[in-house]
């Protein structure tokens, strides 16, 4: 199902594809500049949200403007990428940027590598960039940061499930609804995007 496609239909230097990663195929939106750079964005969703969110679109928009190839995506399990809701974790999105940059690194033979994101997107892209050499800057709008603990965990931990809701993209009377497997949350614990931004070399 295609929540939005206005935005594809007004900017025709974008275009919807699949990506073939580890537990499927993400979908993808791609926006080209004009010209062709050796610039390569790849912009992360925050918390189970959509790659058409309007703060990505606009994102990738200014990106291209500025000579970017840009790469918005839907993690595996969630929107319209395959895979099942268990298969969101940290781990596994990490497993998505990768592909997305491999993929895209067999079209083109870019050097100027962004990895960014929102919320979640930016934990995601701080953690990412520190373990692949290849990033050349980072890019983290309201990055999250820890584990998720207090009386959230304790609730997620007791149910064994967190149910959370998401606006279908341009379309705030109607939601969509996940309901994420405790594991995620087991998956995270390991993970220090605050001790890893202290690694990165490049740009943030």
């Amino acid at each position: 199902m295609v929540y939005v496609t206005e935005p594809l239909i007004k900017n025709m230097t974008a275009e919807k594809k699949e990506v073939p990663s580890t537990k499927g195929n993400l979908s993808a939106v791609f926006h080209y500049p004009d010209e062709q750079t050796d610039q390569l964005a790849i912009l992360c969703p925050g918390f189970l949200d959509s790659k058409y969110y309007k703060h990505l679109i606009g994102l990738s928009e200014e990106l291209s403007k500025k000579g970017y190839t840009v790469v918005r995506f839907d993690p595996t399990g969630t929107w319209e990428s395959e895979g099942d809701i268990s298969d969101y974790t940290i781990t596994q999105y990490l497993e998505d940027i990768k592909s997305v940059l491999e993929y895209m690194l067999k079209k083109n033979n870019y050097t100027k590598i962004l990895v960014g994101g929102h919320s979640r997107g930016g934990q995601l892209a701080i953690l990412y960039a520190a373990r692949d050499q290849r990033v050349s800057i980072v890019l983290g709008v309201m990055p999250s940061s820890g584990p998720i603990k207090g009386q959230r965990r304790e609730e997620w931990e007791k149910t064994g499930i967190s149910i959370s809701q998401r606006d279908l993209p341009g379309n705030k009377d109607e939601k969509k609804e996940f309901r994420v497997p405790f594991h995620h949350v087991l998956d995270r614990d390991p993970y220090d995007a605050v001790g890893d931004a202290k690694k990165i070399k490049v740009p943030i």
